[in-house]
């Protein structure tokens, strides 16, 4: 059945940031901004209601997952970076290769690991996994022999350790895994590590949800990037949520966001773009969606190349859209890859690329974007046309993507 080219310009609301929430299933259906975090099964309602997170995330305290160790004679020695920790461990090795038993320097290769995993673990909660994956290297690399250390401090009460040990405990790195003395050790480290109270909260979800969703708060109310996005989702209404308060997300996420979370960057823009919650700030939602979408957030990505399609708040440019588009669909988003084989069938500028679209369509119409199989019969009952010279010789599956 022959349609009008009017039938591609009227999906053109496929590309805008779904409304309220973020769930991938409704990305599938409709619209994108950032994928869905999908809590295990149990998640009932607020514990705490829309205001009550409001002033809880007033009185948050930004902390830096960094850690400080005590050294043998009691002073501080604060490890703050990689390159510190770096260094500690090259010079406890000296020390051991000097003398094998010293327990000064097996001590200090303990606290190093100690203080990599507090670092990675903050590292994980903004969503760097680049850096994540670094520390993860440096402790299989040079600290595989200093688990009776930290389990030592840890026994010795040491909260910083017993946060520690819980991730070795889980990750089955330098003792046996082990889920339940995992979450044990992140339930005593709680009230004094963001992290360990986010890993304790998710040990208790599927059992105890509303004692879960106490931890995700005070996780929240300590830094916690990822327990300050959970939060700023509930306020939208998500997670079991009855309610929706867009001040109470804006408040949540903007802490979120301002630590480099790239999924609260994306959510923040598009409060700010639509203008839920308080102004509309077009300007601040540009910067959002390319500090999301230069850290790789396909939904960021997908959202910027909606601006340029349509000239919101930027000007008018159907090459930058399709650039945009491009890089989230070959990260496997389905409206992405829907919304650049819609624009490679209208043509960007003076170019259409038939072939081009019907690759990226034909991906869309797997992931159950229903808008695409019309498009893709609107391609077969036209003309045949010449494709686009400039054009890539080959669409990737998505199949990479993270």
């Amino acid at each position: 059945m022959k349609q009008p080219l009017g039938i591609l310009l009227s999906c053109l609301a496929l590309c805008m940031p779904i409304e309220d929430s973020a769930a991938a299933d409704a990305v599938a259906r409709t619209k994108s901004t950032a994928k869905k975090v999908v809590p295990k099964k149990g998640v009932v309602s607020r514990s705490k209601s829309s205001a009550s997170l409001k002033a809880r995330a007033g009185k948050s305290k930004k902390t830096s997952d960094t850690t400080s160790l005590k050294t043998s004679d009691g002073g501080r020695n604060r490890l703050l970076s990689e390159s510190d920790v770096q260094r500690e461990i090259a010079a406890a090795r000296i020390l051991l290769g000097r003398d094998p038993k010293n327990r000064e320097a097996k001590d200090r290769l303990a606290r190093a690991a100690i203080a990599t995993v507090t670092i990675l673990l903050a590292s994980e909660s903004v969503g760097n996994l680049t850096k994540t994956e670094r520390l993860e290297r440096l402790l299989r690399k040079e600290l595989t022999d200093i688990g009776p250390g930290v389990q030592r401090m840890a026994a010795g009460g040491e909260t910083e350790a017993k946060q520690a040990l819980g991730y070795f405990y889980a990750k089955g790195f330098l003792v046996p895994r082990n889920p339940e003395k995992s979450c044990a050790e992140y339930r005593v480290a709680a009230s004094s590590h963001a992290a360990a109270a986010w890993s304790w909260a998710q040990c208790q979800i599927a059992v105890d949800p509303t004692a879960a969703w106490r931890q995700i708060e005070h996780a929240g109310g300590m830094g916690h990037a990822i327990a300050q996005e959970w939060l700023g989702r509930r306020c939208l209404g998500e997670f079991g949520a009855g309610t929706k308060d867009y001040p109470c997300a804006r408040d949540w996420l903007g802490r979120s966001a301002s630590q480099g979370r790239p999924k609260s960057q994306t959510l923040l823009a598009y409060l700010f773009n639509s203008g839920q919650g308080g102004a509309i700030d077009t300007a601040r939602a540009l910067r959002l969606y390319r500090l999301a979408a230069d850290q790789g957030d396909a939904d960021a990505q997908n959202n910027l190349g909606e601006i340029f399609e349509t000239g919101r708040g930027v000007e008018k440019s159907l090459p930058e859209a399709i650039q945009w588009y491009e890089r989230a669909a070959e990260r496997g988003l389905g409206t992405a890859q829907f919304n650049a084989g819609r624009l490679w069938a209208i043509g960007v500028g003076e170019k259409a690329d038939p072939a081009r679209a019907r690759a990226w369509l034909v991906q869309a119409e797997a992931k159950g974007i229903v808008q695409a199989r019309q498009v893709l019969d609107w391609l077969d009952n036209q003309p045949i046309r010449t494709a686009n010279p400039d054009s890539k010789a080959s669409v990737t599956d998505g199949s990479n993507s993270r």
